[in-house]
């Protein structure tokens, strides 16, 4: 008599299914942005229905919303484990990273392309983030500036705001011509950029 052998799946738990939802979002989004990935792509991503998939998030901005919080998280605990360091070397750390997670940095750019449009359900939610971001790095420019890091003549928020336009124009090239070294290029542009006292 044949033995009968049974497969004993692994049950996630809710924790576990929301982070690889979330990981499924960060993936279609990422790829076909928040207008055109629908909830269908992105349960089929992470092994469930749509009525599996609303069961964790309802609607798809609530899918969006705990996506691109999760990306500000992980964002910021990055940036704080650097916030000592350098200027150049926090942003070499962060393309860095987002080289290392392409997903990622392909989420960041595409919503925020989409959520120029006052009607994006992330508009708000990204003009605050780039008002934050203007922010920390104007202090940080000036507090370098004031060490005698760089030279007294910089203007720290032109300079923040350059720094930012330089990371995300950076990882808009790369996404277009992946065979660019972007490091390489970000370390020619901030040699010019920030002159020694």
């Amino acid at each position: 008599m044949a033995q009968r052998t049974t497969r004993q799946r692994t049950r996630l738990t809710p924790d576990e299914r929301r982070r690889g939802i979330l990981e499924a979002a960060l993936t279609v989004f990422g790829r076909d942005g928040y207008r055109d990935g629908s909830l269908q792509d992105v349960a089929a991503e992470a092994g469930l229905t749509v009525q599996g998939l609303l069961h964790y998030f309802p609607t798809k901005v609530d899918l969006l919303i705990a996506t691109l919080d999760r990306w500000q998280t992980q964002a910021t605990d990055d940036f704080s484990d650097l916030a000592e360091g350098d200027l150049r070397e926090i942003g070499r750390a962060i393309l860095a990273r987002n080289l290392s997670h392409p997903g990622v940095m392909r989420l960041r750019i595409v919503i925020t392309a989409e959520a120029t449009s006052e009607s994006h359900p992330a508009y708000d939610r990204m003009v605050e983030r780039y008002a934050d971001i203007q922010r920390v790095w104007t202090e940080r420019v000036a507090e370098q500036i004031a060490e005698g890091r760089y030279s007294p003549d910089l203007d720290a928020e032109a300079t923040a705001a350059a720094m930012i336009s330089l990371l995300d124009g950076l990882q808009l090239q790369y996404l277009l011509r992946p065979e660019m070294d972007l490091l390489a290029a970000y370390d020619a542009a901030t040699q010019s950029m920030f002159p020694a006292p």
